[in-house]
This record gives C-alpha cells, structure tokens and sequence, in this order.
C-alpha cells in the first residue's frame, strides 16, 4: 500500500479551528468536520472513495510558539519525544501533539476508530496533516474521526480534560486511575534480561537470588525474561513458539525453578516473559497444530520502514500468526499451564509488531482489539491482572488496554550506550503526559552498579511505576537499593506518573542548555526531579546547567510556604509558592527535591536516607503543643521547624536530635525497622 493524499468529491469552504478564543488550525479544509465536545473538538475527515491508508491535510497550525510530540521513528514498538520551533518539523507518526500558543497550551490527539488509526506529521508551511492506516489493503473506510484538539491555561489540567474526552469518544476506554495494578508493584523486582540474557537456566536464577541474599536485599518480585521457552529456528530464520512447556534447559517444567525463588527466596511474585505472538517468529504452526496458524509477511508503515528499511527483516520477514478466531484458546491453555506451575503473572513482548501482521485478517485496529480482549481475559482469569505490556507504545494498543495498566513506555535501558539514558528518562517523562492517563508507565529495568545508576534510581523513584533491577551476580550497589525502599522492601512509590514540568516540555534537554525536570505527588507534598540529561563523549564538550525548582513546578499543590529539601546537596530551605531554588548540576547530574507545605511552623520532609524518603511519611497529626509523625520505617527523619523543639521521641523513648536555627532544618536518627510513630513537642 502507498499513501495517498485524499481528494475531496466538492470543495467546501475552509474556516478555521478556535477553541477558547484562540485559534489553533487556520484553514481546516471543507471535508474536515469539527464538531465542538466534551471541552474541546472532534476532527472527522470524509474522504472521496475508501481508503486502506491515506493522507489529509487539516489546515495550518497558527500562533505555535513552541511545540512537543510523542511520535516513533523506524520501529512501532516504542515512541521518542522531540521538540522545537518550526510546526513543519513536527515528525511523522505523531500519537501526542503539544503546543504553547503564547500562555495557553493546546493538545492535538490523533484517534484510533476501527478499522482506522490515525497520527499525525508537520507539513510546508506549518500544515498539519494526519495519516490514516488500516495495515490492510482490504479493509477500508471512507470516514473517520482523526483527533482531538483542546486548549487550555494549565498544561498538565488540560491533559486530564482531554483524556476524558478521548476515553469517551473511543467507547468508555477505562482510564488508568480506573484500573488495577498488581500489588507486586510496591516491592523490589528483579528481572534477569541484563543479567544473563536469552542464556538463563535454574541455576543461574538461582545464582542471581543468592547474591542479592548476600547484600541483604530481598526482592519481592522477579522476572523470567527471554531464554526459557521451547522454540526453533525455520529454515528461513525465523524463531517460532513449538510448544507451551518450558525448554530443556529448564527440565520442561518451571515448577521447581518457582518453588526455588519463593520457597528458599522469598519471592512474592514470579512473572515470564512470553511474546505476544508466542515467541519473535510467531508460532510453528506444525507443532502446535489446534491454533489455526497463519504465514503472514510482515509489511509495516511506509514511515518506519523509511528510516529503518530493514525492519521487516529483524526476526524473519515472515510470522506464524494465531488466528484471531484461535487466540483467546492460544492464551487460556498457555497461561493455564503457566500458572499451574505456580507463575503468577506475563510480561508480553513485541506487541506492536502486530500492526505487519495484519493482511487479509480484519486490519490493525480490529485484530489488535481481539487479540487485546483474548489476552487480558486470559491474564485476568489465570493471573489477577498481573501484566506488563511490553513494546507495545502504538496507540491503537494503548488505548484498547481495556483492564491492564502496567506498560512500558521507552525502548530499553541500554547498559552499553552512555548515550541513551538521558533520552530513556526524556522518553518515559514525554509520553508518560498525555498516555500516562491511559495506562501507568513502567519505566523498565536498571541495573544499581553501572555508573549512571544513581541517575536512572532517582528517577524511578519517582516515576510512580515499578522498580526492578537487571543486576549480574556480585554486581550491586546495596547503598542505592536501601535508598529506593523500606527495611521489608517495600518500595516509597508515589501513587501517580512522574511528568515533565511544563517549563521544559517545550525543550529538548539532550541539545539545549535546560534541564529535564520531573514532577509528581507524594502523600504530604510534591517531589521533583531535575536532571542534566546531557551525553558528551568528550569531557570539554560537557556542560553544568542551571536550573531550580519550586512548590510552583507541582501544579495542584495546596500551601502558601513551603519546605523543600535538597537530597543530593542534603538541604534545607523555606521558600513562598513562587518561590525557586537555584542548581547546578554537571553533566549526568541529578538533584530530587521533597516540597512540604509549611503548617504551623512545621513540615514534615520524611528520611534523608531515601531517594523518596517523603514517602515514609503516612499521617501528620497536630495535638497542643506537640506533632505525631507516622513513618513507615525508622532512619534518619528531616523536618523544617521555625523554632528548635523541646523532646523528640519515639515508643515513649527520647530520641537526640539537631536543629539549625538558620535553616530551620530538623534531624533526628529514628531507631527501628518498620512502622513507628515519632513525637515532636514544643
């Protein structure tokens, strides 16, 4: 198939598209219905005759200051950010548009309506033009609804307001804070992708439990990554599923390798990895006969394909595709087996190359949505919901993620690549704003003793998702996994995604001089993020860069006076709402700050000790002339204080304490592991 430019069959005049007084698309061509909704607009494009895949321009955008986007480039799986100036370098597969007119901000969402799905690219002269796609040259429509446009005064607001209306639109699509997560979130993981690769066995598994026993860390929940399953090479090439059971190395059977990790480890939860169509070739359809394999030829997007001419070919031009029909029993009997030998969840791979797979079965859209259905039903049924989506940053599958949440939303952390970890924290933090209320973001795996490991913790500490190491046997920072949890290993994880702050959304922290900086919530406050997410191979090339935070950059948070304390430069100040506080930080350089309302002349900062230590804190109670903190463990506890107390204590034991008048900063080593309720009086 090759895109077409759609035709109209009768020119209607053109008129441009203003919401809120402020014109965002000049010249929204006659074809293009808007139709004002839900605190914002529908765009519907009719077009001349059917199309399997099209191109239609929607008029000029018009005021665009600066602008953002989530698009993917050169493979479907993951999505990239990018910013800038000039709207006709917006790129090519487009799934979240952002801009700054002036001090408002607009969103353009490209939609997904069956058998279609839309995005969009930036044109000559600032038109905007949105990309129509089936992936079958037999499934064909001749109108669709291609975006959401809505505007608004605040930024990270908007983003809720839109989602709404998305969710809506799209048939009632459940929003993230509409959906489960599994509990294993909360704990430590481990994954075993990094540490052993596709080479893992038992006793390597074994071997990498030993050594985090060794440091005294328990992690709660672990990954059987890529490695296990029974599967062979075609003659062609291609590598493909030929039977549910585990392959030889694991004896056929994972039940003794599950009982090991949870009987003599204290593993909570074990997860597999398994790909979405069985394995990376697709599933040998002579050794699994009862599933009605089908040999498809995989022909993706002419716009990854462009700049990735070869993707076609990675695992085989050729897949054993399930047939749609046969997928809801392919999954039931391969999870029902899994769980039998005590797994307990799925971490499902390579889901977006679906969209290749498509030819002469329904389309993208249609067979993303059966496969979906049959996929959650199986995970629900067998595993309580217990799924990591993975590769899968296409939005006809994020928005059909119908009752799973957990999702991938960058490419891997790449151990050998200096060059990719600050654009792994830009990515997540860049699609994380607008699906981020989708789906909850997982940030994927890191590995605690490689030299930027402080930088990714700090960040996934406050990402709001999952935490789980990829690390070697004998290969740990313990100091850097007591920062991220609890003495039980739990993890101090804030309940929402970490987003960029809307001061840096509109700028590209890799190639200009201003920091990436991320914000989210935590019980008491907000904590952000500031990073110099910069790579320079040379190091007179490397650049310190100013920045600062403020209880400002955290939009919702009540107060009037704040405490902010620095964790890296382990700091204290008093700052108004609008109030900033300046950094610097070098190149891989990395600061978090917790931000408390003041109350009372107190506020409660949580354990100096952790990346999150906020978190800890669970309750804040004022009673006369004292203040009872309840904290999930003991160490060492900050606080701002304007007047030096007179006991601290805890379980009825004083506690010694230090306050400086100064800062107004208030320290106390708080005994225990565990729960425990210290007392400040006055």
């Amino acid at each position: 198939m090759r895109w077409r430019a759609s035709i109209p069959t009768m020119r209607k005049p053109s008129r441009d598209l203003v919401l809120a007084k402020t014109r965002v698309l000049a010249g929204v061509p006659g074809t293009v219905h808007i139709e004002e909704k839900e605190g914002g607009a529908f765009l519907t494009a009719t077009l001349w005759r059917p199309y399997a895949r099209t191109t239609v321009q929607l008029g000029t955008l018009s005021g665009v200051a600066r602008w953002a986007a989530a698009h993917r480039r050169g493979e479907p799986f993951w999505m990239l950010p990018a910013a800038g100036v000039d709207p006709a370098r917006i790129p090519g597969e487009t799934q979240a548009l952002f801009l700054q007119l002036g001090r408002r901000y607009a969103v353009i969402i490209p939609l997904v309506q069956a058998p279609l799905r839309c995005c969009l690219r930036g044109g000559a002269g600032g038109v905007l033009e949105v990309m129509l796609d089936s992936g079958d040259a037999r499934t064909v429509a001749d109108s669709c609804t291609v975006a959401f446009v809505a505007v608004g005064d605040d930024l990270h607001e908007l983003m809720g307001i839109a989602a709404r209306a998305v969710a809506k639109r799209l048939g009632a699509v459940p929003l993230r804070a509409d959906k489960p997560l599994p509990p294993w979130v909360d704990g430590l993981g481990w994954c075993t992708w990094d540490a052993f690769y596709q080479e893992v066995d038992q006793a390597k598994v074994r071997q990498g439990l030993e050594s985090f026993r060794a440091i005294g860390i328990r992690p709660r929940m672990m990954i059987l990554d890529d490695g296990w399953q029974s599967e062979r090479t075609t003659a062609t090439g291609e590598r493909r599923l030929t039977a549910f059971a585990p392959n030889r190395k694991f004896g056929g059977d994972l039940s003794p390798t599950v009982r090991m990790a949870k009987g003599e480890f204290g593993i909570g939860s074990f997860l597999v990895w398994h790909a979405f169509h069985g394995y990376w070739g697709g599933v040998d359809g002579a050794a699994m006969p009862g599933y009605r394999v089908v040999e498809q030829t995989r022909t993706l997007s002419p716009y990854l394909t462009k700049d990735s001419p070869s993707i076609d070919e990675w695992w085989g031009q050729a897949a054993g595709v399930v047939h749609p029909e046969r997928i809801a029993a392919f999954y039931h009997d391969y999870h029902h087996l899994l769980a039998s030998q005590g797994v307990d969840g799925v971490k499902v791979d390579n889901q977006a190359s679906h969209e290749g797979l498509a030819q002469g079965l329904g389309g993208r859209v249609r067979m993303m949505q059966t496969y979906r259905a049959a996929l959650e039903g199986s995970v629900a049924e067998h595993f309580a919901h217990s799924l990591i989506n993975c590769m899968s940053c296409s939005n006809e599958m994020l928005y059909n993620a119908r009752s799973s949440n957990l999702t991938r939303t960058s490419t891997d952390f790449w151990p050998k690549k200096p060059e990719s970890h600050g654009l792994h924290l830009w990515t997540n933090a860049l699609v994380s704003l607008w699906f981020g209320e989708f789906i909850h973001p997982d940030w994927d795996m890191f590995q605690s003793d490689h030299e930027r490991a402080w930088f990714h913790a700090a960040a996934r500490a406050i990402s709001g998702g999952p935490v789980y190491v990829s690390d070697k046997p004998g290969r740990h920072d313990a100091a850097l996994l007591r920062a991220l949890t609890c003495h039980d290993g739990g993890l101090l994880r804030c309940r929402e995604p970490a987003r960029p702050a809307a001061d840096c959304v509109f700028h590209d922290p890799l190639s200009e001089d201003v920091a990436l900086k991320l914000i989210n919530r935590t019980a008491i406050g907000g904590v952000v993020g500031v990073f110099n997410a910069q790579y320079h191979a040379e190091a007179t090339a490397r650049r310190t860069i100013k920045a600062s935070v403020s209880p400002a950059d955290v939009p919702g948070l009540a107060g009037t006076r704040f405490a902010v304390r620095l964790q890296q430069a382990d700091r204290i100040v008093a700052v108004a709402r609008r109030g900033r506080v300046p950094l610097a930080l070098a190149e891989g350089g990395w600061e978090l700050a917790a931000i408390v309302p003041i109350s009372g002349g107190f506020a409660a900062l949580g354990l100096a000790d952790k990346l999150n230590g906020s978190m800890v804190v669970t309750a804040v109670a004022r009673s006369g002339r004292s203040i009872t903190v309840d904290l999930r463990d003991g160490g060492r506890f900050a606080a701002w204080c304007s007047r030096a107390p007179r006991r601290v204590e805890a379980g009825g034991k004083a506690l010694r304490w230090k306050h400086d008048r100064r800062s107004g900063g208030l320290n106390v080593v708080v005994p225990g592991e565990g729960p425990v309720q210290l007392v400040i009086s006055w």
